[in-house]
C-alpha cells in the first residue's frame, strides 16, 4: 500500500491510497464468497454456483461492497502507517478499482491537532458560590404564597396603583383600530371587554396605569400614548395609540396570613417552619449545582489560556450553529420577536463563533488527557447515557439505540463520555476558592 499526504491548514489533509491488486482481489473473493453463499441462480443449487458466475452476475454490487469495505480498512491503515490521529473523514472523492485490480482512494480527512498539554493537576481557580439567606427564603415563601392570594372588592376610593382595574376599552391608532394597524400585536393591547389590568408601570404601554390612575368605577376616561421606539410591535413603534376606557370595579390582592395553614395546601403535612427548612435546603443544593458548574467552566477556562492549536474548520462551523440555535431559543424564551432576533444576527453569529472555537479547543484538550490518562467510556457508562437520551426525548430506549447504531453517532457519545471525565480530573485534582456572589431572591 502507498500513501502521500497532502496537508492543508485547519487540521486537513488529503491522501491519496494506492492498494496492490493481489489485496483487492482478496477482498473481490471475500466478498463473492458471501454472495455465493445466498445466491440463487438457475441452474445450480442455492449457494453451489461457481465463483465465476458469481462475480460477473453480481459485478456490480460486488464492487460497490469492496470499495466501501476497502476505504474504510485503507485509511485506518494509512493513519496508523504515518503516525496521524484521524478526527473523521471529510469526503472521499475517488475511490477507483483498474481492470488490473489495483485500487486507487483519495480522501480528505480531519486531523486531531498536535499538541502539548498544559499542566492539568495543579490548577488553582476561583468561582462565585451564592450564600442562601434568611432574604432568600422568605422572598421565595413570597413567591409560594401568592398564587393562594384572594381578590376583593374595593370602595370608598379611587384606583391606584397596585390594584387590579375591571375595565372595558378601545384601542386605536390614526383613527383606525388597533387590531387593523398591527394584526399581531398581543390581544391585550387590542379592545377587550372586562379584562383585569394590573395598575402598573409595565403593564400595556408605558404611561397606561398612569393615565387611569384616579378613576372612580363607572367612570369613562380617553388619552392617548407615546409608543416607545424600542417596543416590541415594530408597527406601533413610534406611534399614539387612542385609548377609550370605562372602568366598571377596583380590586385589591389579598395575600393569606403566613401560617401552618398556608404552608400546608402548599405543600401537604408542612408546617410554616418545616417549608421554610425545605427552602432553605432546595436553595442550598441549587446554589451547590450552580457552584459546580462555575468551577468547570472556570477549570475550563485555566486549560485554554494561553493554549492554541488549529482548529478544523468543520468542527467550529457545527459548533457555531448548535450555539447559534441556543442562543435563539433562549432569547425567543425571553420574549424577543423573532425581527429582534434577526436585527442581532450578526452579534449572535460573532458571540457564537467564539463560542465555538473555544469549545472545539477545550474538546481536543479534554480528549487528549483522557487519552493520556486512560479514560474511556465504559459499557455502564454508555448505557446510562442513553437511557438519559431516552428519557429526555421520550424514545423507546430499543428504538434509540437502533437509530443511533444507524446513524454511527454512538462515537460521539462515547468521546463526550470520555471528555466529562477528564474535566472531572481536573476538576478533582483543581485547588478552587469560593468568592462571595450577591444573593439574589430565586423566584
Amino acid at each position: 500500500m502507498k500513501v502521500a499526504l497532502d496537508r492543508k491548514p485547519n487540521c486537513i489533509i488529503d491522501l491519496t491510497i494506492e492498494l496492490p491488486p493481489d489485496r483487492v482481489a482478496k477482498e473481490i473473493g471475500l466478498v463473492a464468497g458471501q454472495f455465493q453463499k445466498h445466491a440463487r441462480i438457475p441452474g445450480y443449487r442455492p449457494g453451489k454456483a461457481p465463483a465465476a458466475v458469481i462475480e460477473k452476475r453480481y459485478a456490480r454490487e460486488i464492487e460497490e461492497e469492496v470499495r466501501e469495505n476497502l476505504i474504510g480498512e485503507a485509511i485506518r491503515e494509512s493513519a496508523k502507517k504515518e503516525g496521524l490521529k484521524l478526527h473523521g473523514v471529510r469526503d472521499v472523492p475517488e475511490a477507483h478499482i483498474a481492470e488490473d485490480k489495483s485500487m486507487r482512494i483519495r480522501a480528505t480527512v480531519v486531523e486531531i491537532p498536535q499538541f502539548s498539554l498544559p499542566d492539568y493537576k495543579s490548577l488553582s481557580v476561583s468561582a462565585p458560590k451564592r450564600a442562601v439567606t434568611d432574604a432568600d427564603v422568605e422572598s421565595f415563601l413570597e413567591y409560594l404564597r401568592e398564587p393562594h392570594s384572594k381578590f376583593d372588592p374595593v370602595a370608598g376610593r379611587p384606583l391606584a396603583m397596585g390594584d387590579y382595574a375591571v375595565a372595558s376599552y378601545e384601542a386605536s391608532v390614526d383613527g383606525k383600530p388597533l387590531a387593523e394597524t398591527a394584526p399581531k400585536a398581543p390581544a391585550q393591547l387590542k379592545s377587550r371587554r372586562n379584562a383585569w389590568i394590573l395598575m402598573s408601570e409595565g403593564t400595556l404601554f408605558p404611561g397606561f396605569a398612569k393615565a387611569i390612575e384616579g378613576m372612580e368605577p363607572e367612570q369613562q376616561r380617553s388619552f392617548e400614548l407615546d409608543v416607545p421606539e424600542n417596543f416590541p410591535v415594530p408597527e406601533l413603534r413610534g406611534k399614539k395609540v387612542a385609548y377609550s376606557l370605562t372602568l366598571h370595579g377596583i380590586n385589591t390582592k389579598v395575600p393569606p396570613a403566613l401560617d401552618d395553614e398556608l404552608a400546608n395546601r402548599i405543600e401537604p403535612g408542612s408546617t410554616l417552619d418545616s417549608l421554610r427548612k425545605k427552602i432553605r435546603e432546595r436553595h442550598e443544593e441549587s446554589s451547590e449545582a450552580q457552584f459546580k458548574s462555575a468551577v468547570r467552566k472556570a477549570v475550563i477556562e485555566k486549560l485554554l489560556e494561553g493554549f492554541a492549536c488549529e482548529l478544523p474548520e468543520d468542527l467550529v462551523h457545527l459548533e457555531t450553529k448548535s450555539i447559534v440555535k441556543d442562543i435563539v431559543m433562549e432569547s425567543q424564551a425571553r420574549g424577543l420577536s423573532d425581527e429582534d432576533i434577526k436585527e442581532q444576527t450578526g452579534k449572535i453569529v460573532e458571540t457564537a463563533e467564539g463560542g465555538a472555537k473555544d469549545r472545539v479547543r477545550a474538546n481536543f484538550l479534554l480528549l487528549r488527557i483522557a487519552e493520556k490518562e486512560g479514560l474511556d467510556a465504559s459499557e455502564a457508562e454508555l448505557h446510562e447515557a442513553l437511557l438519559d437520551m431516552s428519557r429526555e426525548y421520550n424514545i423507546p430506549l430499543k428504538k434509540l439505540v437502533k437509530d443511533i447504531g444507524r446513524s454511527g453517532t454512538i462515537g460521539r457519545i462515547r468521546e463526550q463520555i470520555r471528555i466529562s471525565k477528564a474535566l472531572d480530573l481536573a476538576v478533582a485534582n483543581a485547588t478552587v476558592a469560593a468568592t462571595a456572589e450577591p444573593s439574589t431572591p430565586n423566584t
